[in-house]
């Protein structure tokens, strides 16, 4: 036969196993981070007394609270320092969500009221202005068509809303991020209390040149002022007199717009370069936006 020889004899293999001694199980166990010793008598292992994992949470090092002037609304004077919440003024800036609230709020504003006039809704015959053959142009029927000047508009706009939905969290969350710009960029400032004696709008104006917050001097640059004070709902209520004096010195005023702290916008608040709150709005804002 061709390939490989056959040997003419089998040796005789030997093959030595290993002993392996395995120890013999404990009599007792004690569970990781215990004292508490347990027989195996207890249960099978995955029944034994074991300690509950403990949730591991990520602290920060950094303090809770930031530190803010609270100043006098006519004099500008500081009245005194006090901790606002790190999480509503320090937070992380995110354009992005800012952007999405940005849109979702002027969408929100637009009336919707653009119309058009179809080809059934102009005036016009409806009969064919002209034989379908035998003419040696093109077929038409009425002159209501929307190729003929005076005829219907073809997939023209009609009344509509544009609104758009936004989760609530996303919306807090652009709220704090706008917030959080305005403190870093030192343009908030946080005033005691921001009644006037007065209801005219020069001694406002005189308010806002004092701290700073309008321009100086006959330039032609408007203010770019946000007022955002705490305004009790409640029409009948006695808070809702200390700050009629204000709306009315605010009507007159270029740039400068006045707006309750509950119903405050995100884009209202980009668009300004200042934004003025009060104690009472401070104290608002810091419940509704405080992260869970």
């Amino acid at each position: 036969m061709f390939g490989c020889a056959q040997p003419t004899s089998l040796a005789k293999r030997t093959i030595t196993t290993a002993t392996v001694i395995v120890p013999p199980p404990p009599s007792v166990l004690r569970p990781i981070g215990s004292n508490r010793k347990v027989a195996l008598s207890a249960g099978e292992a995955g029944t034994l007394n074991w300690p509950a994992p403990q949730a591991v949470r990520a602290v920060s090092p950094l303090p809770e609270t930031i530190q803010a002037w609270v100043l006098d609304f006519e004099t500008g004077s500081p009245f005194e320092i006090i901790d606002v919440q790190r999480d509503v003024f320090a937070s992380q800036i995110r354009t992005d969500i800012m952007h999405r609230a940005v849109t979702y709020e002027r969408n929100m504003k637009r009336q919707g009221t653009h119309s058009s006039r179809n080809r059934s809704q102009v005036r016009g015959s409806t009969r064919k202005i002209q034989p379908q053959k035998g003419l040696g142009k093109a077929r038409h029927g009425s002159n209501r068509a929307p190729q003929f000047v005076g005829g219907g508009k073809a997939h023209g706009p009609v009344p509509r809303s544009h609104a758009t939905e936004l989760q609530r969290k996303v919306w807090l969350m652009a709220l704090r991020s706008v917030l959080s710009i305005k403190y870093a960029q030192d343009q908030l400032a946080i005033v005691d209390n921001m009644a006037i004696k007065s209801h005219k709008s020069g001694d406002l104006m005189r308010y806002l040149k004092t701290n700073g917050w309008a321009p100086l001097g006959t330039t032609k640059r408007a203010a770019s002022v946000m007022l955002l004070p705490f305004m009790d709902p409640d029409p009948e209520a006695e808070s809702a007199d200390e700050l009629v004096d204000l709306e009315l010195a605010s009507r007159n005023v270029r740039g400068v717009s006045l707006m309750a702290a509950n119903n405050a916008e995100v884009y209202e608040i980009l668009r300004h370069d200042y934004l003025i709150i009060d104690r009472k709005a401070l104290d608002l804002l810091q419940s509704i936006l405080k992260p869970m």
